[in-house]
């Protein structure tokens, strides 16, 4: 009876124990594989980015000192890396599009970022494009709030 229990007692531990270890480890790679784009595009350890949010499969990166950007999606076959450098910017705002007569589907999220002569900078950051083949499903109001709340944050810093 002791060897009966011991061995249901080892399956449960394994139950349990497996998936914590599984998570954790792809956390870690993660991590890794974030620090080392990071370390990537600093532009010659010109930039110190720390992260700033990382909630779905999209990270923000940002050094508060030397003002620049860097975003990352990892819900593509490629990671999307995006690099914005905020000395060159005034103020930065959320941007929508949505079909014709379809208020409540966006198509297109992006920060556009407004130099500081008064222009718009050419290189926006696309945030959400429904036309994307995307990994993971990816909702788009969902999308708009994290933009929303990562726009207040760029802003803090500029």
């Amino acid at each position: 009876m002791d060897t009966s229990i011991m061995i249901i007692g080892f399956v449960l531990l394994l139950i349990i124990v497996l998936p914590i270890y599984f998570i954790l480890n792809a956390k870690n790679i993660d991590q890794k594989h974030v620090k080392s784009l990071f370390a990537k595009h600093s532009q010659e350890n010109k930039y110190n980015f720390q992260l700033i949010a990382n909630q779905g499969r999209k990270v923000l990166g940002m050094d508060p000192q030397k003002k620049g950007l860097l975003f990352i999606d990892f819900n593509l076959k490629e990671p999307l890396v995006t690099f914005q450098d905020l000395n060159q910017s005034e103020s930065c705002a959320v941007a929508t599009s949505s079909p014709l007569g379809k208020s409540n589907v966006l198509e297109k999220i992006e920060w556009v970022f407004m130099s500081k002569k008064g222009t718009p900078i050419d290189n926006s950051v696309l945030f959400h494009d429904s036309d994307r083949n995307y990994l993971i499903p990816v909702y788009a109001h969902e999308e708009l709030k994290l933009a929303q709340q990562w726009q207040e944050t760029i802003q803090k810093h500029l």
